[in-house]
């Protein structure tokens, strides 16, 4: 089935700031495949920058839920700005609020998977299923996931998370990656609510799911109380190699950090309750807490995007344990403008215009605007005059309607991803659903918006600097399973070079060390770190130059 749609493009002065947006609108989805005409939205999440069947063409994920029949989809482009329809699958089981889904090899045999979960009624079906695994049929080419039996297909696997009947339980975020550092990706799942409590879960698997497979639960932290857990994620916050699970409760900002101690070993190793209670804001974030190191210093900090209208960005910086972090540590970087509504949602963390200066990508849900807040190249991160504020797309502008107009739009911009060059026309897109649609008001509104950078971003095999530093292309490329990067520092310099892939996740971290002034190769070897075929990018981070590449592993 094709569903492409026509071009749109947009140029906009930035709502309240002082520059010009340096994106465009260029693809929007107004009609639901399997969906009447304009009807109401439920499209929470959409995720972007796979090319899972490795052929050259970027895809993008996303999902509708809380209606009579829902879906998961998936969309790849097929030309400059065009998208299409390759693979769906409808929910078997009725739903309760949003689905979710990750790609990823959970069963570590070199075939990339599509993990989806639901939270089901279990007043409908009293023990329903939860999870669905989708493994691709390793073709190039071929956009199949699951088991086929001619065009018909199902699930490799499905699961339950091993919960008795009845049982309410409501999955959301979810991450694979090897958490424990025992070289076996583990899927990462926040329960954002359910009949106990709020709970992370960390499992891994038994086999492999184009042959035996079964989960195992490594840990489960159960009873977690206070309002929703929307936001799961994981990073190596306090820099001593052992990777931790951050877990922010919507409860006042409420958080708890766990720690990979060693393999399928993990403890509670801080608990904050209601951190902002005394300000009567009842913070909290959706999917909205990343870990990244911004400034090249080589010490991570922590990135929050608030829910609450105020629009407020926290940010953890110099911890040297997150055992010993306390409330006074969440501090207040910066406050971003907002229409008459508010409210952040989603935040990715990437360098999206290549220029070697991180950007934290943020939905404002009613808002309706697309947040590009890039750190300046200098200075510390935590003061807000070290941080540009664009606003990359603002609905309201492109629609004509004033926020405060009667009748007007209610967008929610709930989902957003980084999609790094989808197209293959040089520019990097990144893509957000809007959980709301207005389409008695409006009719040009819509489910899925894409914005493009107007310039394009991709860079000869050799970038330099004017200082004399340089990061040549990685040498085989694509790769399997090692290659070599060279770099060269005209000047001694503190250097880190890390491994990323396309949702900005830290893979590996090459070099973190001083470096003299001179040429240097240091090789990369994926399967050490239980990689599927696959994009990924390297960084590299000297002084103040930064640059990063594009590299492709190919099993």
């Amino acid at each position: 089935m094709k569903n492409i749609l026509t071009v749109c493009v947009l140029l906009f002065i930035s709502g309240n700031l002082f520059s010009q947006s340096n994106y465009e609108l260029v693809w929007s989805l107004n009609q639901k495949p399997f969906q009447p005409p304009q009807t109401a939205s439920e499209m929470a999440t959409v995720k972007a920058g796979f090319d899972t069947d490795q052929d050259g063409k970027g895809e993008f994920i996303c999902s509708y839920t809380d209606l009579d029949s829902n879906y998961i989809l998936m969309y790849e482009a097929t030309n400059n700005n065009t998208y299409e329809l390759v693979w769906y699958w409808k929910y078997p089981v009725a739903a309760n609020t949003f689905a979710n889904f990750v790609v990823g090899d959970l069963d570590n045999n070199g075939v990339v998977e599509i993990i989806t979960t639901l939270p089901s009624q279990v007043a409908v079906n009293p023990n329903p299923p939860r999870l669905w695994v989708f493994q691709w049929n390793n073709v190039p080419g071929q956009n199949k996931y699951g088991l086929y039996t001619g065009d018909t297909f199902g699930p490799n696997y499905e699961w339950n998370f091993d919960v008795a009947a009845s049982t309410d339980l409501r999955p959301y975020s979810l991450t694979i990656e090897d958490i424990d550092n025992d070289s076996q990706n583990e899927l990462i799942v926040g329960i954002r609510q359910g009949g106990r409590g709020r709970e992370v879960i960390v499992a891994s698997v038994v086999g492999q799911f184009d042959g035996f497979a079964s989960f195992i639960i490594e840990y489960n932290l159960q009873g977690l109380t206070g309002g929703s857990l929307y936001s799961v994620t994981t990073g190596d916050l306090d820099n001593d190699g052992k990777k931790e699970i951050y877990a922010l409760i919507w409860n006042y900002f409420t958080i708890r950090i766990i720690e990979a101690t060693g393999p399928n070993s993990y403890q509670l190793v801080k608990s904050i309750d209601t951190v902002f209670r005394s300000t009567g804001v009842d913070y909290g974030a959706l999917d909205g807490v990343r870990v990244a190191d911004v400034n090249g210093d080589g010490f991570n900090e922590m990135y929050i995007a608030g829910t609450e209208p105020d629009n407020t960005i926290f940010i953890v910086t110099n911890v040297t344990d997150v055992a010993n972090l306390t409330a006074s540590d969440f501090k207040v970087l910066t406050r971003l403008p907002k229409n008459a509504g508010g409210k952040l949602r989603t935040m990715q963390i990437f360098d999206t215009d290549k220029d070697g200066k991180m950007s934290l990508m943020i939905a404002g849900e009613t808002n309706g605007q697309i947040f590009d807040v890039e750190y300046k190249g200098s200075g510390n991160p935590a003061l807000a005059e070290n941080w540009d504020v664009n606003i990359a797309f603002d609905i309201f502008q492109h629609s004509g309607f004033s926020p405060t107009a009667s009748p007007t739009i209610s967008p929610r911009l709930f989902y957003g991803s980084p999609a790094n060059d989808m197209d293959g026309d040089g520019k990097n897109e990144y893509i957000v659903a809007n959980y709301r649609t207005s389409f008695s008001v409006w009719a040009g509104d819509g489910y899925l918006w894409m914005i493009e950078l107007k310039t394009a971003t991709d860079v000869d095999n050799v970038t330099a600097s004017p200082e004399g530093f340089i990061l040549e292309q990685n040498y085989p490329n694509p790769f399997n399973p090692s290659t070599v990067i060279s770099y060269r520092l005209s000047v001694n310099s503190y250097v880190t070079l890390k491994v990323y892939d396309l949702l900005g996740r830290e893979i590996a971290t090459l070099v973190n060390e001083p470096k003299q002034a001179g040429e240097f190769e240091i090789e990369f070897d994926a399967s050490k770190y239980g990689l599927s075929s696959g994009v990924y990018l390297y960084q590299l981070t000297a002084g103040s130059f930064s640059s990063t590449k594009k590299f492709v592993f190919l099993q």
